[in-house]
């Protein structure tokens, strides 16, 4: 049976619309606007890929971050340990301690186009597991044998694997944050990876200096290996210990003196945690690292320059010059310095003095990074007065060092621990602002070459200063006035450099 319609009432606020029920007869669904704001606000779809996206990208930085630690962090083994290294192992000086270290730079120099190219072709996931096996395969060999000979084969070995690490890492410090992260929050990524590195170095002074002493322990117990037997020499006190202890046998250390055995043992007992760290790290790397972000409007997405004509854009660049150059002539003294710090000031500070004092300059370096590009994300635009200010006061910084090292103003400890902390920690602040302002004035070439390319000429700088310890008498505060001079020219190149935020603009104008 048919019936009318009644016309619906209008309402400015509400509305009627009729519908047929299974009995037959018609009834009135009022829709509520507020049911209408609900429904916006209840999350779709799309919003929790981008939630799960805003996940993985902390999960991506966290772990880019720890491998940066643990690479660095090996790294810088023997700097802080130089004196109790050279003790246990006689031959070894310090230009052997300076070699070891120098693998990174030379490593770097010899692979930096081919681990560029590999960053550039394959997913970044792939490079970073890479990565994270060399430095794990470089700490494993280390703890092979403490004796003379295998171990300073080993460590070289090591070295030269975990700068292969490091050509890899290094680059990709501006591409991860470039892939994961947008506008406003990129600095401050790169950032947080910049300072996970200098973090990193601060942990090799911290580990070292704990396990491996200057002094031997109060008690001695020591095995000692004779043809392949272990044999068992007995506990000695310092009081009443042998100078030495003969070990017949055809292998190099058949001499030792109780300290040196000692020394071989915490050495070895380093090794074998820096093993295990790094052994999580990569763990965590090849099991929980994501791909790269679907949701990135970032230059290595829109990059579409190829190998060749990137390096050809670089090249030609003449503020890419003098932006890198002026990174290479601060990073490139200012880092092998630090490394080298107990060798720096001789007599004026002991091992455990200038241990102390990289570590919590190391700290402060990482703080100040932090807090300088959250600031520059805050406010755009001048990544170039930022830098120009920060190598400026690095560079009063060291003159005073300089000044006080050579008794032109009157020594004291206190004022050359200032002077150290301000001076390293505003050079170190900078690597993040040079990534970025680097990627800006390059675009559109990828972020992971601009790396590289800055990288490189920083290694040609730290190669020669490490190279430089083989000169007689080179060292000490020598080195010091080195490190002021790059400095001072570092400082004078930024101030030339014209900072054109190309990616930025190309950003905001795709997102227009």
């Amino acid at each position: 049976m048919s019936k009318s319609v009644e016309k619906s009432r209008s309402n400015s606020s509400e509305n009627k619309i009729v519908t047929k029920q299974s009995s037959g007869e018609y009834s009135d669904i009022r829709s509520n606007d507020k049911s209408e704001e609900i429904k916006q606000l209840l999350p779709t779809s799309d919003d929790n890929e981008i939630n799960k996206s805003l996940k993985k990208r902390w999960v991506a930085l966290g772990l880019f971050g720890a491998l940066a630690c643990s690479q660095c962090c090996i790294w810088n083994t023997w700097g802080p340990i130089a004196t109790s290294a050279m003790t246990a192992y006689p031959t070894w000086h310090k230009s052997s301690l300076a070699l070891i270290s120098n693998w990174g730079c030379i490593t770097y120099l010899t692979c930096c186009l081919p681990c560029c190219w590999f960053l550039k072709q394959f997913n970044l996931s792939t490079a970073l597991k890479v990565a994270a096996t060399l430095t794990t395969i470089a700490t494993f060999i280390r703890c092979v044998s403490s004796l003379g000979i295998i171990l300073t084969t080993t460590a070289h070995l090591a070295a030269i694997l975990n700068g292969l690490s490091g050509v890899i890492v290094g680059p990709a410090t501006a591409a991860v944050s470039a892939i994961w992260f947008p506008i406003g929050e990129r600095t401050t990524a790169t950032g947080i990876s910049s300072a996970c590195s200098q973090l990193g170095v601060a942990m090799s002074y911290l580990l070292g200096p704990a396990l491996v002493g200057n002094n031997p322990s109060h008690h001695l117990n020591v095995k000692a290996k004779n043809n392949n037997h272990w044999k068992t020499l007995d506990q000695h006190s310092n009081d009443i210990a042998p100078k030495s202890i003969e070990i017949s046998g055809n292998n190099s250390d058949n001499l030792l003196t109780s300290d040196q055995i000692l020394l071989r043992i915490q050495i070895t007992s380093l090794m074998r945690i820096e093993f295990v760290i790094q052994f999580i790290v990569m763990l965590g790397i090849l099991w929980f690292f994501p791909r790269q972000s679907e949701f990135s409007t970032s230059n290595f997405k829109m990059s579409t320059i190829n190998f060749n004509k990137s390096l050809k854009n670089l090249i030609r660049n003449k503020s890419m010059w003098l932006l890198c150059l002026a990174a290479a002539f601060c990073q490139g003294m200012t880092g092998p310095w630090l490394v080298m710090i107990t060798m720096a000031f001789g007599s004026t500070v002991t091992q455990d003095e200038a241990d102390k004092l990289a570590f919590w300059t190391v700290i402060f370096s990482s703080i100040l990074s932090l807090c300088a590009t959250r600031i520059m994300d805050s406010f755009q635009g001048h990544l170039k007065l930022a830098i120009y200010m920060l190598l400026l006061t690095s560079t009063m910084m060291f003159l005073w060092i300089v000044l006080l090292d050579w008794r032109v103003l009157t020594f004291h400890k206190d004022e050359l621990y200032a002077a150290v902390i301000i001076g390293i920690a505003t050079s170190w602040s900078t690597p993040a602002l040079f990534f970025e302002l680097a990627s800006e004035i390059a675009f559109p070439v990828s972020e992971a070459i601009v790396g590289g390319y800055l990288i490189f000429l920083s290694n040609i700088i730290g190669t020669t200063f490490y190279l430089s310890y083989i000169i007689p008498g080179m060292g000490g505060r020598l080195s010091t006035c080195l490190v002021f001079g790059n400095l001072i020219i570092a400082t004078i190149l930024i101030a030339y450099v014209k900072d054109d935020y190309n990616r930025t603009k190309h950003e905001n104008e795709l997102n227009q």
